[in-house]
């Protein structure tokens, strides 16, 4: 619901019917509000995604040196990952997509808060290949990647109704195709032709 309607339009009343709780009371029992119950589902999707993002980044943090696209992969395989979960799907990456933007400076804090240990061991590990660049501007290239992989997996179908009209790489038989083609846009991104001074 917080996913398709937004985290501030969902009525707690409707949360609480949706999940068969016959005590209205019962979800300020458990999480005390709204805020609770946002970061409780920001904690679940964490116990999915943490230990996943610390494989993938482990293993890199052990060689000489990881290349960008296996920083984005270690970054976001697991995001495609949760997208294809039981239980999870499209509705998780539509919550992490609007917690940031939907929630206000509370859900900007838990969306940090989430992320903060990946992307630092990612900034870390690009540090050596993006030795040109700024921390500021490395970082902020990560953040931009992050936005583009959430927002782009939450609206994927716009695939079929884009401005070009529908792609080809919306068909179902193409999708490793297209996730090869988002991740040289991301790596494109994050690698960037040229650093700007002003």
């Amino acid at each position: 619901m917080f996913a398709e309607e937004g985290l501030s339009a969902v009525a707690l009343r409707r949360v609480v019917k949706a999940a068969g709780a016959s005590n209205a009371s019962a979800l300020h029992y458990h999480f005390g509000g709204r805020d609770g119950l946002v970061a409780g589902i920001v904690d679940t999707l964490g116990a999915w995604l943490q230990p996943r993002w610390s494989q993938g980044l482990t293993a890199l943090e052990l060689m000489d040196d990881a290349s960008p696209r296996a920083v984005l992969h270690a970054l976001y395989d697991p995001v495609l990952g949760l997208q294809q979960a039981e239980g999870y799907g499209t509705a998780a990456i539509r919550f992490a997509a609007r917690l940031s933007w939907d929630f206000g400076p509370s859900g900007q804090d838990l969306s940090a808060a989430l992320h903060r240990e990946p992307l630092g061991r990612a900034s870390a590990l690009l540090a050596p290949t993006l030795s040109g660049l700024p921390v500021e501007t490395r970082q902020l290239r990560l953040l931009m990647t992050m936005t583009n992989v959430y927002h782009g997996l939450a609206d994927r179908s716009y695939l079929w109704r884009s401005p070009f009209g529908a792609s080809p790489l919306a068909e179902s038989h193409q999708a490793d195709r297209l996730q090869e083609q988002f991740f040289d846009y991301l790596e494109s991104g994050l690698i960037g032709p040229k650093i700007s001074t002003r």
